[in-house]
């Protein structure tokens, strides 16, 4: 299953895939960032955002806040975006991350991890590790709630966060996870741009490892409740599917497909309207309290 290359075709790479010869990290990178941007939707209007950075012990990573209103002890979200691993920055997710927070009433605190192919596994899940734990120690410097943290992520996104809790288990410390259009599967890379990402993120590595491919986790019962949204005509579909069926053998889990939609990618990034089925589905369930049951 070419996994990744889909989802880059999806979210609006067809101009990579169009030059002759294999497309740059940078080329990519550009054709995401540039769908995103066409789409021209202005985020939601917020209280504050800030923007500070986070030491990994060699380097800092940038984070990026932000705060519905002055309120402090509210819910955090903790938001790992998607780009086929090797794309995607705080600014291609800055609608979905100020939408998130303004609908759900949380401060929202996103990640630019590293990426491949001049960061190759571990970096980037290690950078979004050492986030998570940055939020559960400073929660109240950041106006949230230690006791309420929601970890999501979006489809290369959704990768991180399964493979988090998958690691973690009980220390994970959050309340909740969503994943929208999760991978969960780098086992089968192919050829073209799938093979080509896929070799950018490993380097060797294998894929059978549970932090790469965490479907290939045995253990689940730790995993809080969990929601994952899927699209019928995206090829990523199955993963949700089979990651779903994984969690609710032991934990509470919720399915959200959309059967004529297909990988939201930019679409989910830009909060773009044809993204509301699953924005709204996802503000329903932090705003339940978790609650859904498969």
């Amino acid at each position: 299953m070419r996994v990744l290359f889909f989802a880059i075709l999806l979210a609006g790479c067809q101009q990579v895939l169009a030059q002759d010869g294999a497309p740059t990290a940078a080329q990519v990178r550009q054709a995401i960032a540039g769908e995103i941007k066409s789409f021209n939707i202005s985020p939601a209007k917020l209280y504050m955002i800030e923007n500070t950075r986070v030491w990994n012990g060699t380097d800092s990573i940038p984070v990026r806040i932000y705060y519905p209103d002055s309120k402090k002890g509210l819910r955090i979200i903790y938001n790992i975006h998607g780009g086929a691993l090797v794309a995607g920055d705080l600014d291609t997710h800055e609608n979905i991350s100020a939408e998130l927070a303004v609908r759900t009433h949380s401060v929202v605190v996103a990640v630019d991890y590293r990426k491949p192919p001049e960061f190759p596994y571990p970096a980037g899940i290690n950078d979004c590790k050492t986030v998570l734990d940055w939020i559960k120690k400073n929660a109240v410097k950041i106006h949230g709630n230690a006791a309420d943290i929601v970890l999501l992520g979006d489809s290369g996104g959704g990768l991180f966060v399964t493979s988090l809790a998958v690691d973690m288990k009980k220390n994970l410390g959050v309340q909740a996870i969503c994943l929208i259009n999760p991978a969960v599967d780098l086992r089968t890379p192919g050829e073209g741009l799938y093979g080509l990402v896929t070799n950018w993120y490993l380097q060797g590595q294998s894929a059978d490892d549970s932090l790469i491919s965490p479907i290939t986790a045995t253990d689940f019962s730790d995993f809080p409740p969990t929601l994952i949204i899927t699209c019928g005509k995206d090829e990523l579909k199955p993963h949700g599917d089979a990651i779903y069926q994984k969690i609710r053998m032991s934990s509470t889990a919720k399915i959200f497909n959309i059967p004529d939609e297909d990988h939201l990618g930019g679409l989910w990034s830009a909060a773009h309207p044809r993204a509301a089925a699953a924005i709204d589905e996802t503000v329903k369930f932090i705003l339940s309290g978790y609650k859904y049951r498969g």
